[in-house]
């Protein structure tokens, strides 16, 4: 079995809670509110920039001519599906860039990105990768179901329309599957040297985080509330 079939398959309850997470329902049914949205897209913007700075880390010291080319790409392909779009989402939603540069960090935002950058700080590039995976898999999973569903998004915001059909088209789809084989090329040149164990829990903890990404902007989380939670 590929590694990626693996940890599909033993991530498989965390992304099902997601798929059917309140914030995803919303979505498809209309019903999530702006301001939810609005803070996702907030966290997001911090997210995705920290996901680029791990490509750039990977790509100042690696000397693998495939995960060099395939991040060159990668690089291409999140400008486009995550920074160019959000930037007409915050246009559409009357967003400013000091709202989104003054913003709190939240706790699962700093926690999610510290363990993408422990990754590769603490383990390497075939580390990073696996952290970095679910991020982009589950996005497509998730809306590419979405769309099949013949009631979707019936009478809801146009943003969301919007927010889902670039995740669910083709060209994502040929970035996630691209970064899905580098991933099983890279675990199998290099099974000697790799904790499998380890970078399985890469894979899982950031399915993890994915799951809580959702919940975050709903609560909305905040520190106090959630050290609070952390040390019952």
């Amino acid at each position: 079995m590929k590694f990626s079939q693996l940890a599909h398959e033993k991530s498989a309850s965390l992304w099902l809670s997601s798929k059917n997470h309140p914030f995803i329902k919303g979505i498809e049914d209309g019903t999530l509110p702006l301001s939810a949205f609005k803070a996702y897209l907030i966290q997001d913007n911090y997210y995705v920039k920290n996901y680029l700075a791990i490509y750039d880390k990977i790509l100042a010291t690696s000397q693998d001519a495939q995960v060099i080319d395939a991040l060159k790409s990668g690089i291409q392909a999140i400008t486009a599906y995550d920074v160019d779009q959000q930037n007409g989402i915050y246009q559409g939603l009357n967003m400013t860039n000091d709202e989104i540069q003054q913003a709190e960090i939240l706790p699962t935002t700093y926690h999610y990105t510290c363990h993408m950058h422990h990754a590769f700080d603490s383990y390497g590039e075939v580390h990073a990768l696996a952290a970095l995976l679910p991020c982009p898999w589950l996005y497509l999973e998730i809306f590419q179901e979405m769309l099949a569903r013949k009631d979707y998004l019936k009478g809801t915001q146009q943003i969301y329309i919007d927010f889902v059909n670039s995740y669910a088209d083709e060209t994502f789809q040929g970035y996630v599957h691209g970064m899905i084989q580098l991933l099983d090329d890279l675990v199998i040149r290099h099974q000697d040297q790799l904790d499998m164990d380890l970078l399985l829990q890469q894979f899982m903890y950031s399915s993890a985080e994915e799951l809580r990404f959702w919940q975050m902007t709903l609560l909305p989380e905040k520190w106090d509330s959630y050290s609070t939670a952390q040390s019952k």
